[in-house]
């Protein structure tokens, strides 16, 4: 009697678990639910945005080192033309050399259009950045892989415990079937005077406790499953059903190797070391820069009877040196919170 309940009992789980599975909806496997998280969670989608921002930075860091050139027009016109400080002597020699006469030079109107070149020769700031936005962008790959892994254990964790819940459940429900036919037997045991109603009265508790047991863990399947397709990155309201069996896996070889955390550790210290060296370079060496105008200059007058409006090509090449000898400790203040990071 004892085997005949067991089988009955492994039947209508197998059964249940049949039932279960075989919705019109699609069963999704692990690896189905981890695809799908890869290309809709929103998290990774905002490592990704990381990733392509930092990539966007290095590429703006590098173009520093490129030419840049500028469109300049300007326009004046002088209601007092400016005035001038000229010695005496340049007009009488025997005028003393500390008497002056104010004078005015230029016409109202002044036109200027040109176009400027500057081109870094040698900038630590510049070369500095460069190096560094290699290494941030390293370490936001780092932080996406990482997050990556999080993702994943998170997807595979719900997903092993929305089996284990799918088995509970159906264990439940088969205990809770032969709960009712056993009392179903025990009533009518009863009333042929077979049983006592204490009998009856803890089969009926037995048959309550295992439907409550059932409402829990249904509602506890449910919020994982809703915790799945939340970190899958898709709709709640979607239908998902999950593979009911739980496939074995022999023990692999594992190879030591540095965790991403660790790797994230270094990269941050890498990233502090060049700011750094940067801050140290851009306060002790100076920059070089290329410079070059090429334009027109216009002179304007707008008196009767000689009014005119003439220009003149200007153009220039050059180098530019700057080194800086004090900016008031600014550097040094960035430098000494990047050591304290």
């Amino acid at each position: 009697m004892k085997l005949v309940s067991i089988y009955k009992h492994t039947f209508l789980v197998t059964l249940l678990l049949l039932v279960w599975t075989s919705g019109h909806g699609q069963v999704w496997s692990l690896q189905q639910c981890i695809d799908t998280a890869q290309v809709h969670n929103k998290n990774l989608q905002m490592s990704r945005n990381s990733i392509a921002i930092g990539e966007q930075k290095q590429k703006e860091a590098k173009a520093n080192l490129l030419p840049k050139i500028t469109a300049n027009a300007d326009y004046k016109y002088f209601t007092n033309l400016p005035y001038q400080l000229m010695p005496l002597s340049t007009f009488n020699s025997t005028a003393p050399d500390w008497e002056f006469k104010a004078i005015q030079f230029g016409v109202p109107h002044n036109i200027t259009a040109n176009l400027q070149l500057m081109m870094s020769l040698y900038n630590p700031q510049v070369y500095g950045a460069v190096q560094t936005s290699a290494v941030a962008s390293e370490l936001v790959e780092l932080q996406y892989k990482k997050t990556e892994e999080y993702i994943y254990f998170e997807i595979s964790n719900l997903y092993y415990n929305t089996q284990i819940l799918l088995h509970q459940l159906a264990f439940t429900e088969g205990n809770l079937v032969n709960a009712k036919m056993l009392l179903k037997n025990i009533q009518l045991l009863n009333e042929q005077l077979l049983a006592k109603g204490t009998d009856v009265s803890k089969v009926k508790l037995q048959v309550s406790q295992l439907a409550t047991q059932k409402e829990s863990i249904s509602s506890k399947y449910e919020q994982v499953l809703n915790a799945l397709k939340f970190a899958m990155g898709i709709s709640i309201d979607q239908n998902l059903e999950i593979e009911s069996n739980i496939p074995y896996q022999n023990s692999q070889e594992y190879t030591l190797s540095p965790t991403v955390d660790i790797r994230i550790a270094k990269t941050q210290n890498q990233l502090l070391t060049s700011e750094l060296h940067t801050l140290n370079k851009s306060r002790s060496l100076p920059s070089l820069n290329l410079i070059g105008t090429y334009g027109t200059a216009g002179f304007g007058y707008d008196k009767k009877p000689n009014d005119f409006l003439k220009f003149y090509p200007i153009g220039f090449a050059g180098i530019q040196l700057s080194y800086p000898l004090f900016n008031g400790f600014t550097t040094q203040r960035k430098a000494d919170q990047k050591k304290l990071s």
